[in-house]
């Protein structure tokens, strides 16, 4: 989360998600289970891993696949007490109730919560629906600070997740160079401040249409820094310095249609 909710946007936030239709029955149940779990526990915030908490109890197996990690051990952590079923949607003790018959506890989201749920039903709204699991799933997806908690309280992602900063964003130089006789064997690129060190120099054999090369030799500025040869070594990663100007070669031995990436990555000025 990039600031806090002032106190009238943390209300205004709270009111809509406990008073309009704006979630599915789910999701709406789920943050009940883990509001009351939470009061139940003398937590005072349902936070992101409360909520997770949450998911899991209404969503056991479902919620379960999406995440590595032990799931009952983090529930149990978070909440010393649960109930999963019906029983984990109404109070254990019913001493608060009002002679009408309601039960009062007290509900608090956390900022990144309310924000969690408002990206969950964007993501639904664009395809005309309402948040589901996989909408919840896929919001905490777009935040590191969400996964990065949920890491913190040993769940991680099971699945790879596309990642345009880490994956484009840190590009400094790429090239695909390949076998043929008419492909330039030297390039030179410029190293203009825009990237911080530390620089690493990344040469594999490629995953798309293009065969692996047998043997690929890469030096930059006049000296060999990476070697693989397929199928032994169809990878390397090295540590690299560069200058103002950089000269990086290749020699390649492969069939006519042989190929390689060579990424050099640094950190974003």
């Amino acid at each position: 989360m990039e600031s806090p909710l002032n106190d009238s946007q943390r209300r205004i936030a709270s009111h809509r998600i406990m008073f309009d239709d704006l979630l599915s029955r789910e999701i709406q149940e789920s943050l009940l289970r883990a509001s009351l779990a939470g009061s139940e526990n003398g937590r005072h915030e349902t936070g992101v891993i409360e909520f997770f908490c949450g998911l899991y109890l209404q969503f056991e197996e479902g919620i379960g696949r999406h995440f590595r990690g032990d799931f009952a051990g983090v529930l149990d952590k978070t909440f010393f007490k649960h109930r999963f079923g019906r029983k984990g949607l109404v109070p254990e003790v019913m001493g608060g109730a009002t002679s009408s018959g309601e039960v009062f506890y007290t509900i608090h989201y956390s900022d990144d919560v309310l924000q969690l749920l408002w990206m969950s039903m964007r993501l639904a709204n664009a395809v005309g629906k309402k948040p589901s699991v996989s909408d919840v799933v896929a919001a905490v997806a777009m935040n590191r600070a969400w996964t990065d908690e949920l890491k913190r309280n040993g769940l991680e992602p099971s699945w790879k997740m596309a990642d345009f900063e880490s994956e484009v964003g840190t590009v400094l130089f790429y090239a695909a160079v390949h076998t043929g006789e008419h492909w330039p064997r030297q390039m030179e690129f410029e190293h203009n401040g825009a990237f911080h060190p530390p620089f690493t120099l990344e040469v594999c054999t490629p995953s798309g249409r293009f065969q692996p090369v047998q043997v690929a030799k890469v030096k930059l500025n006049g000296e060999e820094i990476a070697e693989i040869a397929s199928p032994e070594k169809p990878a390397a990663n090295v540590r690299v310095e560069l200058l103002k100007l950089n000269k990086i070669e290749f020699e390649l031995e492969g069939p006519q249609f042989g190929s390689i990436d060579v990424i050099i990555r640094g950190t974003p000025a």
